[in-house]
Formats: structure tokens, C-alpha cells, sequence
């Protein structure tokens, strides 16, 4: 990833300024605090599965799991706000360091959502996927969460999907 494009500050469309950055491993506990920020609504459509009885120990093994990424296999970028509060995450994985797709994931807070954050979120971390030789990102994404689709459709580039079990797999593939 080029860190020389980090921090980068990203303006929301109600005016507040967001930093934007590559993930480290020092978020772990920030990443803990923005899950209990979350709704229950947004954790099901993030997750896909009711989370509210996790034990915090689990919640704390996620975060420290997600924010200790193998470079040659994954790519995170957060979201702080003025607080230096984690707002938003945007992550890629793949299986392999060779691997020519990976999966993506975006949540963004609730008090944060249908500002432009998941959208700036996204275009920001196709190019790092496309400098890993990633071509294709792909997502689970359940069938009510419009609002990840409809992100996912302002990305304007080719995508393909399919629906099955209330789960729509949505690939998308990155310009060259």
C-alpha cells in the first residue's frame, strides 16, 4: 500500500472532515469501540448474524485479529472522525498472495452512514486492491442491505450478481 497517500482527509456531505488511513495494529481497541457503536440492525447487515451477546473476549480477539493484517494478503483503511474515533472500516482478503480476487467488507457507524464515507471507502481501496494484482473484489452482502448495494452500484464498474438464501454475492471487477 502507499502510505504517502495516508492520511488523507475526506469531507462528508453534511461537512465534517474525516481522516482517512491505513489500518495498524494499535486500532484494535478502537475497532472494539466502534463495534458497541453499532446497531444491531447494521451488525446483522455487517455480519450477517444477530451479535448481541458476543463475550467481549471474543469481540476483542476479532478486532486484534482484523487490525494485524499480512500485507501480502489483506488491506484496511479507517476512518476517524475529529474525535479520533474509528467512523469506518474498509478491508480486503484474499486466500492466497496470488489470488486475482479478494473479499471486501465496509461498515461505516450509524451516525456516520449516508454521508459518502462508505463510498469514498470503497473507490479508496480499489487501487490498493489493483496494486496487489487483485482484479476482482467480491462481498456477501445480505439482499436488505440496500444501502451497501446501492454503494456498491455508484462504484460504476462492471459487477456481477447473484441472489441466493437472502444473500446476494456481489462481484466487481477493477478497471486496469
Amino acid at each position: 500500500m502507499d502510505n504517502k497517500a495516508f492520511p488523507e482527509t475526506f469531507t462528508l456531505s453534511d461537512g465534517q472532515s474525516i481522516s482517512i488511513r491505513p489500518i495498524r495494529p494499535t486500532d484494535a481497541p478502537f475497532l472494539v469501540q466502534m463495534f458497541e457503536h453499532l446497531s444491531e440492525r447494521t451488525r446483522r447487515l455487517r455480519f450477517h448474524s444477530y451479535t448481541g451477546n458476543l463475550p467481549r473476549r471474543r469481540i476483542w480477539r476479532e478486532a486484534i485479529a482484523l487490525s494485524s493484517l499480512d500485507p501480502a494478503l489483506q488491506a484496511a483503511l479507517v476512518a476517524l472522525n475529529q474525535d479520533e474515533q474509528v467512523v469506518g472500516v474498509a478491508r480486503f482478503a484474499r486466500t492466497t498472495a496470488d489470488a486475482v480476487e479478494a473479499e471486501a467488507a465496509i461498515v461505516v457507524r450509524d451516525d456516520f452512514q449516508r454521508k459518502g464515507l462508505g463510498t469514498h471507502l470503497l473507490k479508496r481501496l480499489m487501487p490498493i486492491a489493483r496494486s496487489m494484482g487483485i482484479e476482482r473484489l467480491f462481498a456477501w452482502v445480505m439482499a436488505d442491505n440496500l444501502h451497501m448495494l446501492q454503494i456498491i452500484k455508484k462504484a460504476n464498474l462492471p459487477v456481477r450478481r447473484e441472489t441466493r438464501s437472502g444473500e446476494t454475492l456481489v462481484v466487481v471487477s477493477l478497471p486496469p
